[in-house]
C-alpha cells in the first residue's frame, strides 16, 4: 500500500487582494518521482515556497509526512525536510564538499574537527548511494553535475524524503541529465520522493511515474503512467503550432561561415548559415556557447580556422563592432542582459536604432511611427514608464521586440528556452519566426533541444567540440530527443 507523503487540501493562497494559488490539491507518495509541468507561472513560486515552508495561507491545510503542517487557521513558518536543486547553488563556494556535508549542518556541535574522518565518512556515504563526486574538492570547483550531486547526497545525509527538482535541463548537459536523472531513480528506490519540475512535458514524461500540470493557480490534471503522451496531454495544452507560416531559407552561398573552428571547446567546427534560416546547435556538453559568442563579439580569437561574415573575414578587430557588423545576440537571461528596467518601454525598444539610422536622437515622426506599429502587438505595456513594472513574459519579449527592430543579419540566441512558461516559450518561438521572416538568419545554441525543432531548418550535434551529427527538417522524427 502507498505511504502518503505530501498532500495540499483545497489551499488558496491571496495577497494584497490578488489571488496566487486557488483551491489547489496536490498530493505525493514516498518513493515516487512525481512531474509539474508549469502551463502558467503564475502562483508557481508561491507553490514551491509553500511546499519548503509552512507560510500563511488564506484557506485549505497541508499534511507533510503524516502530520497536520499548516492550515488557514495555524502556519507557524516552520521548514519541512524538503531540498531543492535548481541552477541556483545551495552550497558555500568557498569551502570544501565535506565542509559542506558535516560542518554546515544543523546540529553539528563539534569544536574541533577531524577532517580525516569526515572525510572518510563523506566517502564512505556517497560509495554506498552511488554518488559519484570528488569530495576533496572546493564547491567552487564542481562541475554543475558534481554540485548537483552533492545537494543531493547532503539531503540524504541529514534524511530529507522529499526532492525539488527545479528544470535540470536549463543548465545541465544532456550527459550530466541522463547521470542526473539515473541518480533520482535510485534515490527513489530508497523511499525518497522527487518533484521533477520541466519546461516541457516530454522531458518530465520520460522520468516521472505520475505528472501533475499546474495552470491557472491550481493543479488541473495529474496524468497517470499510461496516460503521459503527447495526446493525453494536448486537449489541456495550448496549441502547439506557432503563429505564421513557415520561411524558406535562402539557398543561396549563405551569410555566416564557420571554417574549420577551433577555439579550446570548438574542434573543427564548420557549418554555414544562410539568409532566413534557423539552426539550432544542440551542445551535448553544454560547453561551446561561450566560445561561440566570444568568437563572434571580438573577446576570444580563432586557434586555428577562420570566420567568414557576407564572404568578408570576421577577426576580432571586426567583430569587436559586431552590431554595426549586422550581428545582435540574445543572451540565455535576456532581462538582467539587455533591459534597462529604469527606463519606458519605448525607449528598451528604440534602443538600437541610433546605430541603424546613425542618428543620436531619433525624429519625432519616427517614434511615433513605431509606437503605432507595436501597439497593436503589445497593447497598453508600450506605454509602461518603467521597464520594471512589465510581466516577465513581457520583458523577455520587448528583448526579442527590440531586435526585430533592429533587424540584425544574424540573432544569435542563447537556451532561449530556458526560462518562462509554456505560454511564454511558444510566444518567443513565434517572435524567432517573425524575425526569420524579415529575412534575418538564427541561430540558437542550446542544451535542451526541447520545442527549438518547431521553428528549426537544420539541427547540428556538438560532442566534446566536435560535430558528432546533423539533420534536415524532415529527419527530426528520425530521433528520439
Amino acid at each position: 500500500m502507498k505511504k502518503e507523503l505530501l498532500r495540499m487540501d483545497h489551499v488558496s493562497l491571496i495577497q494584497n487582494g490578488d489571488a496566487l494559488l486557488d483551491n489547489l490539491n496536490f498530493q505525493m507518495f514516498a518513493g515516487e518521482i512525481m512531474g509539474l509541468v508549469a502551463g502558467h507561472n503564475r502562483g508557481y513560486d508561491q507553490l514551491i515556497q509553500l511546499l519548503c515552508r509552512n507560510l500563511p495561507i488564506s484557506f485549505g491545510t497541508v499534511w507533510y509526512d503524516g502530520r497536520t503542517v499548516n492550515s488557514y487557521s495555524h502556519s507557524d513558518g516552520s521548514p519541512n525536510r524538503v531540498c531543492v536543486i535548481e541552477q541556483m547553488s545551495h552550497l558555500v563556494e568557498g569551502l570544501s564538499v565535506v565542509d559542506n556535508l558535516f560542518v554546515l549542518r544543523k546540529g553539528f556541535k563539534k569544536y574541533f574537527i577531524n577532517e580525516r574522518i569526515l572525510r572518510e565518512q563523506a566517502e564512505g556515504f556517497f560509495r554506498e548511494n552511488s554518488l559519484e563526486v570528488n569530495i576533496r574538492k572546493r564547491v567552487s570547483a564542481l562541475t554543475p553535475l558534481e554540485r548537483c550531486l552533492t545537494e543531493l547526497g547532503k539531503a540524504l545525509l541529514i534524511g530529507y524524503k522529499l526532492v525539488i527538482v527545479d528544470n535540470p535541463g536549463n543548465f545541465l548537459s544532456q550527459y550530466e541529465l541522463l547521470h542526473f536523472q539515473d541518480m533520482l531513480r535510485t534515490v527513489k528506490k530508497n523511499g525518497v520522493s522527487v518533484l521533477y519540475i520541466g519546461n516541457h512535458h516530454q522531458e518530465v514524461f520520460r522520468i516521472a511515474d505520475r505528472t501533475s500540470l499546474f495552470f491557472n493557480r491550481r493543479i488541473i490534471k495529474v496524468f497517470e503512467r499510461d496516460e503521459m503522451t503527447d495526446a493525453q496531454i494536448s486537449p489541456y495544452i495550448t496549441d502547439w503550432n506557432i503563429p505564421g507560416a513557415q520561411t524558406t531559407p535562402d539557398q543561396g552561398e549563405g551569410i555566416l561561415h564557420f571554417h574549420n573552428v577551433h577555439t579550446r571547446n570548438l574542434h573543427g567546427l564548420r557549418f554555414v548559415l544562410h539568409r532566413a534560416e534557423c539552426l539550432t546547435i544542440l551542445d551535448m556538453d553544454n560547453r561551446i556557447a561561450e566560445d561561440v559568442l566570444a568568437l563572434l563579439t571580438g573577446t576570444g580569437e580563432c586557434l586555428r580556422g577562420q570566420i567568414t561574415l557576407e564572404h568578408e573575414p570576421y577577426p576580432p578587430k571586426r567583430a569587436m563592432g559586431y552590431l554595426d557588423a549586422g550581428i545582435a545576440v540574445i543572451p540565455q537571461d535576456c532581462i538582467k542582459s539587455m533591459l534597462f528596467l529604469n527606463r519606458s518601454y519605448m525607449e528598451n525598444l528604440t534602443f538600437l536604432l541610433d546605430r541603424k539610422m546613425h542618428q543620436s536622437i531619433l525624429p519625432g515622426k519616427v517614434y511615433r511611427s513605431i509606437r503605432n506599429e507595436y501597439r497593436p502587438l503589445v497593447g497598453d505595456f508600450i506605454d509602461e514608464s518603467l521597464a520594471a513594472n512589465l510581466p516577465p513574459a513581457e520583458q523577455i519579449a520587448l528583448a526579442y521586440y527590440r531586435i526585430q527592430l533592429f533587424h540584425p543579419r544574424v540573432l544569435v540566441c542563447i537556451q532561449p528556452l530556458a526560462k518562462g512558461d509554456m505560454y511564454t516559450r511558444l510566444r518567443i518561438l513565434a517572435l524567432l519566426r517573425e524575425i526569420l521572416k524579415s529575412g534575418t538568419a538564427v541561430l540558437i545554441i542550446t542544451a535542451n533541444v526541447s520545442d527549438t525543432l518547431m521553428i528549426s531548418d537544420r539541427l547540428l550535434v556538438i560532442e566534446n567540440g566536435v560535430c558528432a551529427a546533423a539533420y534536415d527538417k524532415r529527419e527530426f522524427d528520425q530521433v528520439d530527443w
